[in-house]
């Protein structure tokens, strides 16, 4: 019972991490806990104490947790931590609806690659690859220093769009860039083309370009507005002339 805890458990948690199928059922696991108990029935499992799931290359870490073996579900408690190869979960708490629905609420992080959601609370469904904020911000940040900040932001890993609404901000130190508006649609690809519409404006190496609609490509650091276009641009000082 232990091992099909821990199989079915761990496998719906790091399956929000590493955007893939878990490993084999009949992977090897192991289960620490100072306290574990099984009721045969109602079929529940509960871990408590210093729990550590362990599974070929991913772990789990929590102060508790509980598995309904019957309909699927469970929970882990207190400082959460769920790890798989270059994959990483933070939160407080850990729902498992079913297989392809997991919530993390509480100071929710939810990193794969050079990429981390953070929200009061996350939702990812696992059979789409989508992730979704809930509460009033959402930040989505990579680790060249980008962030994108809003009140509700999306992410599809089958794609690699984020989309954001409600006072988004964008700030990017690698490319000298800050952006606002009201909804945004940011491609997280190598071109990393940001479409802005509402009230957009962005700022680059002191330039600012504001319009109704703003698509920026960072490929090549150009930007394309319409509607309603405004446009301040602060030409390069030139070298003082030399008259020696």
């Amino acid at each position: 019972m232990k091992k099909q805890l821990g199989v079915l458990l761990l496998g719906c948690i790091l399956a929000i991490g590493s955007f893939t199928a878990v490993q084999a059922a009949d992977a090897p696991t192991s289960i620490k806990a100072d306290v574990i108990e099984y009721n045969t029935k109602t079929g529940i499992t509960t871990a408590k104490g210093n729990v550590v799931i362990s599974q070929q290359d991913g772990q789990a870490t929590a102060a508790a947790a509980e598995y309904n073996t019957k309909n699927k579900t469970g929970k882990l408690t207190g400082g959460v931590v769920a790890t798989k190869d270059d994959a990483r979960i933070t939160c407080d708490t850990l729902v498992l609806h079913d297989e392809n629905h997991t919530t993390a609420i509480g100071n929710a992080a939810m990193k794969k690659q050079d990429k981390t959601l953070r929200a009061a609370q996350v939702e990812y469904y696992k059979d789409r690859n989508f992730m979704e904020t809930v509460g009033s911000w959402g930040e989505l940040s990579m680790d060249d220093g980008s962030v994108l900040t809003a009140g509700y932001i999306n992410y599809d890993g089958r794609v690699g769009y984020a989309t954001a609404e409600n006072n988004v901000q964008i700030a990017s130190d690698a490319r000298n860039l800050t952006a606002s508006a009201d909804k945004a649609t940011y491609d997280t690809n190598n071109q990393g083309t940001i479409e802005l519409t509402g009230n957009a404006t962005a700022n680059q190496n002191g330039n600012t370009i504001s319009g109704n609609q703003l698509r920026i490509i960072n490929e090549n650091n150009t930007s394309e507005a319409s509607g309603n276009v405004k446009m301040v641009y602060i030409p390069k000082e030139k070298p003082a002339a030399n008259n020696g």
